[in-house]
């Protein structure tokens, strides 16, 4: 007989990953406990398949089907932040008042700040959707961690974060052994915990193999609104300009400018999807003078207006 019952809802464009590796957890500590300790269901508001970020559709049963449950976590994907359903909403208002743990996977945070459900305590979303959801609900307290768990909420990133975090509720009632032995039988060497930031680009990660360029860059990720000039830059990293211009050449072949020009166009194109900011503020919140500015430079990248790739981007979703 199952002794803890977990409720996955699963929303349009749900994060496959992270949803699988969520419950892979739950079936491994079944597997080792050698008895059904866990058990889990999906759900959806109407009770429909729902069809995955991968275009694999899930089958669910209704809100209103919902066994009684010990968890409750609303597991997002690509197109989370235009999602919007009135009978989500209140099931989760009507959760929170019986004091259910409910939390959110991946990019299900847009969903439950929506709700409510993050407004006194931390929570996270993966990376690329952080600056967007930061401008959305500015006042939450809004962390580049891993994984966020208060009393009764918790977020994770999503992708395989959500293995991290279904090891620490197993915890929570198994102890560290078990959660070892799982850890162990998916290959994941180090079970990851809030205090482990995201990485925030690809780029980051390989400038990890030098101190002073992982240094560099991220002082142009948190001065992305307010530019730093490259001379300020490099005296912030102790070398001269020139040194830093040879770094960047020859560990990113590009020059320190067009880098961080480039990190700044990423952050607009995400702002452009992901929030209904108008081009004007979202120039400035990139660093860039005006739309025009901004225009300029964002269409040679991108091969496209800010205007018409927010409508294409839009229309794809």
């Amino acid at each position: 007989m199952p002794q803890a019952h977990f409720s996955f809802v699963l929303v349009p464009g749900f994060s496959l990953v992270a949803f699988s590796c969520a419950i892979d957890a739950l079936r491994g500590a079944n597997l080792i406990l050698d008895q059904s300790y866990y058990d889990w269901d999906s759900l959806s508001p109407d009770g429909a398949h729902v069809i995955s970020s991968s275009d694999i559709e899930v089958p669910t049963i209704s809100l209103g089907e919902k066994p009684e449950t010990d968890l409750i976590a609303i597991c997002g994907g690509v197109s989370s932040h235009t999602y919007e359903n009135d009978d989500l909403t209140n099931w989760l208002h009507a959760q929170a008042k019986q004091a259910k743990r409910i939390g959110a996977i991946s990019d299900g945070s847009y969903i439950a700040a929506e709700a409510g459900l993050f407004d006194h305590v931390p929570s996270t979303i993966h990376w690329r959707c952080q600056d967007a959801y930061r401008e959305r609900f500015p006042n939450l307290d809004i962390k580049a961690s891993m994984l966020e768990i208060s009393d009764k909420r918790f977020s994770c990133a999503g992708g395989t974060a959500s293995l991290d975090l279904m090891l620490h509720f197993i915890r929570e009632e198994h102890g560290g052994e078990l959660v070892s032995l799982i850890a162990q039988n998916f290959f994941h060497d180090t079970v990851r915990d809030g205090t482990r930031e995201q990485h925030l680009m690809n780029a980051f990660r390989i400038a990890g193999k030098n101190p002073i360029l992982s240094e560099a860059i991220l002082l142009m990720e948190s001065h992305l609104e307010q530019r730093l000039s490259i001379a300020q830059i490099a005296e912030r990293v102790n070398i001269s300009r020139r040194q830093l211009d040879r770094i960047f050449q020859q560990s990113m072949n590009k020059s320190p400018q067009e880098f961080y020009r480039d990190l700044r166009l990423t952050r607009a194109s995400i702002l452009l999807v992901q929030t209904n900011m108008s081009v004007g503020e979202i120039a400035v919140g990139c660093g860039f003078q005006t739309a025009s500015h901004l225009g300029q430079y964002f269409k040679q990248q991108f091969g496209d207006t800010p205007g018409a790739y927010r409508k294409s981007f839009g229309a794809s979703i």
